[in-house]
C-alpha cells in the first residue's frame, strides 16, 4: 500500500514523463526533487521511474532523462548514490533506440544518457561534490592535504565540461530539424546550470 505522498510522486514522475512532445513542467519534477528532501531518501524516486514504461516511447524517455538529471542536481544528496547504483538501467535506455528513432530522438537519448552516466562517475569518485558543483562547498568540507587530488578534480571538471559543450551543440544542432522542438529546448536547462556551476 502506497502513502499519499508516494501516489504523489508516481503521479507527477508520470506527468513529468508523459508522451507530449513538450518539457518536462516545472512542477512535476521540483515535486520530486521536493520528494526526496522530505524522505532524505531517493529510493522510492528510482524504483517509481524505472517502472515507468519509458522502452515503448522516446519522448518519454528523453523526458525521463531531462527528469532525472534535474532531481540528481537538485535532489537530496541520497539521488547522486541512487543513481549510481542505477548505472546499468540508466545505461539500458540508450539501448532501446539504437538508430535515430521514429521521432529522431535516438541519437539524443543514447548522448544525453551518457552525459549522465559520466556525471554520476564523476560524483561517486569526487563525492565532495554537490549535484550542482558547488565548489566553494566542497573544499569547506574536505580538507585536501594533496595538491594532486585538488588538481585531477579540476580535470575531471574540465573533461565534464567538454560533454556538456558536445551535448549542447548535439542539442542545438537537432533544434532545427524538429518541428516541436520544446522538449529538446528543455534539455539546455540543466546542462547550462552545469556549465555554469563548473566555470565559476
Amino acid at each position: 500500500m502506497f502513502s499519499r505522498s508516494e501516489t504523489d510522486l508516481i503521479s507527477h514522475l508520470k506527468k513529468a514523463c508523459s508522451t507530449e512532445e513538450t518539457a518536462p513542467k516545472r512542477k512535476h519534477v521540483r515535486a520530486c526533487i521536493v520528494f526526496t528532501w522530505d524522505h532524505k531518501s531517493s529510493r522510492t524516486f528510482w524504483n517509481d521511474l524505472r517502472v515507468l514504461p519509458l522502452q515503448s516511447d522516446e519522448v518519454q524517455t528523453f523526458k525521463a532523462l531531462i527528469t532525472m538529471h534535474k532531481v540528481i542536481q537538485e535532489g537530496h544528496p541520497s539521488t547522486l548514490i541512487g543513481g549510481y547504483k542505477n548505472r546499468d538501467w540508466i545505461n539500458s535506455l540508450a539501448r532501446n533506440f539504437p538508430a535515430d528513432g521514429f521521432r529522431q530522438y535516438g541519437r539524443l537519448i543514447r548522448e544525453y544518457d551518457n552525459y549522465i552516466l559520466r556525471k554520476l562517475d564523476f560524483h561517486h569518485v569526487h563525492r565532495g561534490f554537490n549535484g550542482t558543483f558547488e565548489y566553494q562547498e566542497y573544499i569547506s568540507l574536505m580538507t585536501v592535504s594533496d595538491p594532486n587530488e585538488g588538481y585531477n578534480s579540476i580535470l575531471d571538471l574540465l573533461a565534464l565540461q567538454d560533454a556538456i559543450d558536445d551535448l549542447q551543440r548535439l542539442i542545438f544542432a537537432s533544434i532545427s530539424n524538429q518541428k516541436q522542438s520544446e522538449c529538446i529546448i528543455s534539455a539546455l536547462v540543466p546542462l547550462l546550470t552545469e556549465s555554469y556551476a563548473i566555470k565559476r
